[in-house]
């Protein structure tokens, strides 16, 4: 699978390739970009080897918890689940919206199509989901797809109050998964620190992402992060500034989108057979935030989160190829829903900038 990167969807944003410019009628080849000089050429290299060398890491953890617990039994618990995937999907496309939902309201006062809307998250899904760092790259992605709707610098600015609200959202459902997590232990325990760890860093994190983006000396870093154009800083602050750091309608529907990923978590119980409810629902919304911060540089969070759900087992009440089924569960809808925008880049068609 090779999902959209950001260059491609930025090329498919600008319609054409810059190709050679016209000099006194004679056509001059555009300079090399200095993305392509030696440094740089080796720094990539040296970066996908990384993120092979962790993606080999993460498939042999899984199959090393897969031979531990025993396949046979993890795949009977993986199949009994099937009855529940329509409503595995159905939530995942809900979240989705409520991702879009949020960049919609970051475009104001724009607008853009409600199906260019769902185009874009759906062409960025498979970056965010299956590479290294994936939240970053997709808010390039999505950032390149929205500029010829509202401009280069507001697209950038709405890429980044995008990466604080993805982290801001997520802290309030880990600070009750940290609480769940001390309720079903009956007391401290280790996921409940970490998890607990976890919401503070969340906090901490989007704040100084949604403060930083007003600094100038910060949104010069940003705007080559999330924008193709250069010397975009003084755009770029105005755009930023025209919202608060921290916009209240787009932040409850990020918000949304994540008590609807805990409601996945309340389904995955239920599949495999386990004891589900509020509490057990956000215990596992817990654990898997926590291995997906832990595996965040591996493709996919392959091994992570299926070492976290495995360790967290006797603590929610899982056998162990109960727990590697709910994280197994959770890697294929997202590669479903990866393949889905996959196809959506090839086959479904932008709509034009509204006017």
């Amino acid at each position: 699978m090779a999902p959209l990167p950001p260059a491609r969807a930025a090329e498919e944003c600008s319609g054409s390739d810059p190709g050679p410019a016209p000099v006194g009628g004679a056509l001059v080849p555009a300079a090399p970009s200095a993305a392509l000089n030696a440094p740089a050429v080796r720094r990539a290299r040296w970066k996908a080897l990384l993120h092979a060398a962790l993606a080999a890491f993460g498939l042999a953890a899984l199959a090393a918890l897969i031979r531990h617990v025993g396949a046979a039994e993890m795949l009977a618990a993986v199949i009994r689940a099937a009855p529940f995937l329509p409503f595995l999907v159905a939530l995942e496309a809900a979240r989705v919206g409520c991702e879009a939902l949020a960049t919609g309201l970051l475009c104001a006062p724009r607008r853009v199509p409600t199906a260019e809307l769902l185009r874009i998250h759906a062409v960025s899904y498979p970056v965010m989901a299956l590479m290294p760092a994936g939240r970053a790259a997709g808010e390039a992605v999505k950032a390149a797809l929205l500029s010829p709707h509202v401009g280069a610098p507001r697209a950038a600015a709405i890429a980044a109050a995008n990466q604080s609200l993805a982290l801001l959202c997520a802290a309030p459902l880990s600070l009750l998964a940290a609480a769940a997590l001390f309720r079903i232990g009956g007391g401290a325990s280790p996921f409940a620190l970490g998890v607990l760890a976890h919401a503070a860093l969340l906090v901490a994190s989007g704040l100084g992402v949604a403060f930083a983006a007003r600094q100038r000396a910060a949104s010069a870093w940003i705007t080559r992060r999330f924008a193709r154009a250069g010397q975009l800083t003084a755009a770029f602050q105005e755009a930023v500034r025209e919202r608060p750091p921290v916009p209240a309608w787009p932040f409850a529907a990020c918000v949304a989108g994540r008590a609807l990923q805990a409601a996945q978590y309340a389904v995955l119980l239920a599949a495999v057979g386990a004891e589900s409810g509020p509490l057990r629902a956000l215990a596992a919304y817990g654990v898997g935030a926590a291995g997906t911060a832990a595996g965040d540089l591996i493709p996919g969070q392959i091994g992570a989160t299926d070492g976290a759900f495995t360790l967290a087992a006797p603590l929610l009440g899982l056998t162990a190829s109960s727990a590697i089924a709910v994280s197994l569960l959770v890697h294929l809808l997202q590669a479903a829903f990866a393949l889905a925008g996959i196809a959506a880049a090839l086959v479904w068609r932008r709509s034009p900038p509204a006017r």
